[in-house]
């Protein structure tokens, strides 16, 4: 029993050394340059030893993307499944917050996936986990028949509204705190657009 622990242990440790390696690769070339021996070797492992976790660069990729897009669904679905949470402009809201702050955490992989041109439709992944997040949060406080515009728009403006923000903030080296971040988009969210930018009625 000990040793299968070991053993996926060292699985664990294994892949995510090759992965944290793609990334650091990522942060200066571009995917198509990219081999599968410049990662074995910025890995410190042989090519079977990467062969052994993943197919191609392609599967390792996807695999990639896909893991950390499942731990911020996990995160954004606990986030919204608390209790209801009341708009304040002094407290950030537990979702936004939880966003940022997972951002802010993986910073080095979400500047390879929002600013890297890589193949497929891995940024529509990303748009998708925030929906879900925000979904999920009008699905379980049951909010849907309070919406005032239509569900699929909303979900779609805070959505890329939200990516666009992020984007500039990873460019930007998150010049500014996950908390600080997720409070100016709470506000903005609060005032609403108009009164935001100091349109009043």
């Amino acid at each position: 029993m000990g040793a299968g622990r070991g053993k996926d242990r060292r699985v664990v440790r294994t892949r995510m050394v090759i992965m944290e390696s793609f990334v650091a690769i990522l942060q200066n070339r571009e995917y198509a340059e990219i081999s599968i021996i410049d990662i074995s070797e910025r890995a410190n492992i042989n090519r079977s030893t990467l062969y052994a976790h993943f197919l191609d660069k392609e599967d390792l990729l996807q695999q990639m993307v896909d893991e950390k897009l499942d731990t911020l669904t996990g995160i954004l679905k606990t986030s919204s499944g608390q209790d209801m949470y009341i708009p304040s402009s002094s407290e950030p809201d537990p979702l936004l917050l939880a966003l940022f702050e997972h951002v802010f955490t993986h910073a080095a992989f979400y500047r390879v996936l929002l600013h890297r041109d890589l193949p497929g439709q891995l940024r529509a992944k990303w748009t998708d986990a925030i929906r879900d997040g925000v979904f999920c949060r009008i699905s379980s406080l049951g909010l849907g028949h309070k919406l005032e515009a239509p569900l699929e728009l909303l979900l779609d403006f805070i959505a890329f509204a939200t990516d666009g923000i992020i984007s500039k903030w990873l460019e930007d080296n998150c010049a500014y705190s996950p908390h600080h971040m997720a409070l100016q988009v709470t506000r903005i969210a609060g005032f609403g657009m108009y009164p935001s930018m100091g349109i009043h009625r």
